[in-house]
């Protein structure tokens, strides 16, 4: 006696296609997370927070994205299998895993939603700037890197503009230290060898000139850097919404078709009579 699976030729074939765009998907996914959290140009904005520096919402959607995408490698093996053998409890597993990747999917464009909000409905970015530079600049250990990363990235100084180290905590500190330092290194036109953790301004005494002089002007990123990092922050932010809610939409089609090929798998039980 054995048992035979028929039906549903095309679906199968169809399912099998799926699961290949379902694997690039993972990876896809994988990838995201991991430039997000490991790519020294992108990661610090992980760190722009909210003000308390306690909701760490975009962090949140990087680590689901690479979750989700190990996962997603692993489940689109189980739907492959189940639409190469026809198995209906491989294709339950499959669908109840789609579920929940479709709910992983949605909250990746969700909680990058949400955390634009915080950002873009008013002037925050532009106060939270001002305020890491002139009360927490050198006060605060990983303020520090984090504006050195962002002037440096984006060619700009301060929040506003770069007069607002102008009796900074970071400026009143060198001062009584009697260093004359108007702006951080950071914030000066970078030579092609600096970098975000070791800045190499091309005019080395650009730091010690006045706010107001011509040299300021011409060795400084006189630009504030509020209006810059929106724009580059929505950039991000939009990559997460759309590869989340894509990624979600893909999840509802293998969804559909996995039940198809469900409904029309057939079980057929074969006797055979064997003659000694």
């Amino acid at each position: 006696m054995s048992t035979e699976r028929t039906g549903g030729n095309c679906l199968r074939i169809t399912l099998v296609v799926y699961t290949l765009l379902f694997w690039t998907s993972g990876l896809s996914l994988i990838f995201l997370g991991l430039w997000m959290l490991f790519d020294p140009k992108r990661n610090y904005i992980l760190d722009l927070v909210d003000f308390s520096e306690d909701d760490p919402l975009l962090t949140f959607a990087a680590y689901i994205a690479l979750v989700s995408g190990c996962c997603t490698l692993l489940i689109g093996f189980v739907g492959c299998c189940g639409a190469v053998k026809r198995m209906r409890f491989f294709l339950a597993l499959f669908i109840i895993s789609l579920v929940l990747l479709f709910l992983a999917d949605i909250a990746i464009g969700t909680l990058a939603l949400v955390y634009r909000d915080k950002f873009s409905n008013n002037d925050a970015m532009e106060v939270y700037l001002k305020n890491l530079t002139y009360n927490r600049y050198s006060r605060d250990k990983w303020v520090l890197p984090l504006m050195d990363t962002i002037q440096f990235y984006h060619e700009c100084c301060g929040g506003q503009s770069a007069t607002d180290y102008q009796n900074s905590f970071w400026y009143v500190t060198n001062s009584l230290r009697g260093t004359r330092s108007f702006v951080p290194p950071s914030c000066c036109k970078q030579a092609q060898s600096g970098r975000a953790w070791a800045p190499k301004p091309i005019d080395p005494m650009c730091i010690t000139y006045r706010y107001t002089s011509t040299a300021f002007r011409t060795a400084v990123n006189f630009e504030g850097c509020h209006e810059k990092l929106q724009a580059w922050f929505n950039e991000q932010i939009w990559i997460f919404v759309g590869v989340g809610f894509g990624f979600a939409l893909l999840m509802m089609i293998g969804m559909i078709i996995t039940l198809l090929l469900c409904s029309r798998i057939r079980y057929y039980t074969t006797i055979r009579n064997e003659e000694y």
